[in-house]
């Protein structure tokens, strides 16, 4: 018989003890201890340095493109919202559990291998640059665990906006937007008197002194830079607050039509200075204003747009609590009229 009663308590610290003892221990641990742990940071650190290693060159060929290319500049932005993504949901992921998960190893290699072929015998950077995406969803499920990959994988997958598409593809979807620009600018011109023909993507435009000026859309002008910067743009502000799922596929899909909208715009507006005889705004003054001056009008209706669906929401939820508080007072007072009649 123990001496005392702290004799007779097992220590905490020491490795001995009940398997149940060491369980119930370990349950009670703080998740973010079991996260923040030195040599988990290690690991962490390690592996991120690896992975840089691996891609540095694909990350040299990226920001040669953002930096060349005006229509895929905001390449620089989109590791930073990624980041600021991770940095919002910051409380849940220290309380997410952390551990190993072998799932990840099969994705791994197998964005591994996807990224040998691509580079040869397919030479193909694009998929090489598409793969570094499973590869990193691959290693958040093997080192985190799901837990943390069910918070991380949506800033993760936000990387792919920052990845150019090949030009093939890329002229796949501006031509299309190129003559949705110039049919519906020759409408809007056609109802407000102006004489104007339309022939795919160019215009022949007649002033009011007479004189015509052929007017083409190009490639720049087919909105696919605003399109892109506008679908990062709705897809950051659908993810950082919570929301139904209905939510942010109304705002990621809204990016599109605004898009087109707010180019149509542009576009009527440049062709309105070859209207009334000033080409040199129209060709110069008025493409890069409006090109920048819409953008506020963009986020405006962005951001109305939330404001309508939340606002809906609440209204749908207080209509719910009303009908709920109204069918209690009438259970009350059926139940009151019933105790009457019985007394």
């Amino acid at each position: 018989m123990p001496e005392n009663y702290n004799q007779a308590q097992p220590d905490p610290q020491r490795s001995g003890g009940s398997l149940v003892d060491m369980v119930g221990r370990a349950e009670s641990l703080d998740p973010v201890d079991q996260v923040f742990t030195q040599s988990a940071c290690i690991k962490i650190g390690v592996i991120a340095l690896l992975f840089c290693c691996l891609n540095f060159w694909q990350f040299e060929r990226l920001t040669a493109l953002w930096y060349i290319d005006p229509n895929w500049s905001h390449g620089f932005l989109i590791p930073l919202f990624s980041l600021y993504l991770i940095y919002t949901r910051w409380d849940r992921l220290k309380a997410a559990r952390l551990r190993i998960c072998l799932w990840g190893l099969p994705v791994i290699l197998i964005s591994l291998l996807v990224m040998v072929l691509a580079f040869y015998p397919l030479g193909t950077y694009w998929f090489c640059q598409l793969a570094m995406i499973p590869l990193l969803i691959g290693l958040v499920l093997y080192l985190a665990g799901p837990s943390v990959l069910k918070i991380t994988w949506v800033p993760i997958v936000y990387l792919l906006l920052a990845i150019p598409i090949p030009d093939i593809l890329y002229q796949n979807i501006a031509y299309p937007l190129q003559e949705i620009a110039a049919q519906s600018t020759t409408t809007i011109l056609q109802l407000c008197g102006v004489s104007i023909d339309v022939e795919s993507s160019s215009l022949t435009i007649v002033s009011i002194s007479g004189q015509e000026y052929p007017l083409q859309v190009v490639e720049a002008c087919s909105g696919v830079r605003s399109l892109m910067a506008f679908v990062a743009l709705s897809a950051a502000m659908a993810y950082i607050d919570e929301r139904p799922l209905w939510h942010r596929s109304v705002l990621i899909l809204s990016s599109l039509p605004i898009t087109v909208l707010c180019n149509i715009l542009r576009v009527t507006a440049t062709a309105a200075m070859f209207v009334i005889d000033q080409p040199e705004l129209g060709k110069d003054f008025m493409h890069t204003f409006m090109g920048m001056a819409l953008l506020i009008p963009a986020l405006l209706m962005l951001l109305g747009l939330s404001w309508m669906m939340n606002n809906l929401l609440v209204e749908e939820e207080d209509d719910e609590e009303s009908d709920e508080a109204s069918n209690e007072e009438s259970d009350i007072v059926e139940e009151a009229h019933t105790q009457g009649a019985q007394a």
